[in-house]
């Protein structure tokens, strides 16, 4: 499995559709992230961008997986392949108290 660091660029002027499908690209998003597909979504404060971390058998196969996002049309990508990528929480087991 590979690991791409997405950039994704969204309409400066988007059409009222775009915000109609907020509701299902939230929800496909949270599904993407709980099967760690996506391992992180994060949007630039001016609503500009997004960057998505997400893992893939090949490049050909991430791209297939974001065009079934319900506002793919409204979206530009360009993929940079990870090394590897690494997050704060995720390097050690969590502690339970009990």
């Amino acid at each position: 499995m590979k690991t791409f660091m997405v950039e994704v660029r969204l309409p400066f002027d988007p059409p009222q559709e775009f915000f109609t499908l907020i509701p299902s690209q939230r929800a496909m998003v949270v599904e993407l992230l709980m099967k760690r597909k996506f391992l992180s979504y994060t949007l630039a404060s001016d609503r500009s961008k997004v960057w998505i971390v997400m893992v893939g058998e090949t490049e050909l196969d991430a791209r297939k997986l974001l065009e079934k996002q319900p506002m793919d049309k409204y979206f530009s990508y360009i993929f940079t392949e990870l090394m590897f990528h690494d997050m704060a929480g995720t390097m050690f087991p969590a502690v339970s108290l009990n």
